[in-house]
């Protein structure tokens, strides 16, 4: 059973784990203004029950674990910094194979209306060859970000529906305590009803919470881990398709292995 909340507001009283401040921070997330009310410190401090102040300092310690895992993740993948901060929201990958293809198309254009009249060797293969990386890159990348949906779910959704909850729940805190403060100058029937609401809502801010915590935080735990796993995988997959797009002579590459075949 959750331990008694106490109703004395206090500065030397221990504040619940805060809310951090957003998806890769606070400046980057697009419900910037609903999250600034959400973050927004009440200037009254209240002692909460262990069990919840237990969870939500797991559920802060996770997610800034897994904000670093999912940013390191995503920079692994497009090495580009602007790009992959944003590549959940906006995707985008890195161009560099397709302006190399373009700008050899370009080159190769310039040569043949110059006024050297000496034949070069065609460069349409390697630019077939980039313009096919680019394709390819972009179709497995966008399939990785698609694998990493729970973890990325977890960060950009779940944890502010807690942080949502979290701040209902201090509100409740505060409620009771007023309820309580207009009971004790009172002592009417009114008062006393409102403060049994007041309890009422507080117990029951105080379930939901440590409810979804569980739920929709810890219990998920697996599939965050699990995405994480096939990202792995599907990396593999990733290197192998991208080196067989690259043409070797005889099935060879010039160390004399073989090619790969991806899945």
């Amino acid at each position: 059973m959750a331990a008694k909340e106490s109703t004395k507001s206090t500065k030397s009283t221990e504040e619940c784990a805060a809310p951090q401040s957003g998806f890769y921070g606070l400046a980057d997330h697009p419900n910037h203004g609903i999250i600034a009310s959400i973050l927004k410190r009440k200037s009254r401090k209240f002692k909460i029950s262990d069990e919840v102040m237990k969870m939500c300092k797991a559920v802060e310690a996770y997610k800034s674990a897994s904000d670093n895992l999912h940013q390191s993740i995503l920079y692994w993948l497009v090495e580009d910094p602007d790009i992959s901060k944003q590549l959940v929201s906006v995707f985008k990958t890195d161009p560099k194979y397709k302006y190399a293809g373009q700008y050899l198309m370009t080159y190769e254009n310039l040569m043949k209306r110059g006024r050297d009249k000496t034949k070069y060797e065609s460069m349409e293969p390697v630019m077939k060859t980039l313009m096919a990386l680019d394709v390819e890159q972009e179709k497995r990348i966008k399939k990785m970000v698609e694998i990493l949906r729970p973890l990325t779910k977890f960060i950009g959704e779940d944890y502010w529906e807690y942080a949502r909850l979290r701040k209902v729940y201090w509100e409740s805190l505060e409620g009771y305590e007023d309820a309580i403060t207009v009971q004790n100058k009172e002592r009417t029937e009114q008062s006393e009803q409102a403060t049994a609401n007041a309890q009422k809502w507080r117990n029951d801010c105080r379930q939901k919470i440590t409810d979804f915590i569980q739920t929709s935080i810890f219990d998920q735990k697996s599939k965050h881990a699990e995405c994480v796993l096939k990202f792995r995988d599907e990396a593999v997959y990733f290197h192998r398709a991208m080196s067989e797009l690259i043409p070797f002579n005889e099935g060879k590459n010039n160390s004399g292995m073989k090619a790969p075949t991806s899945k």
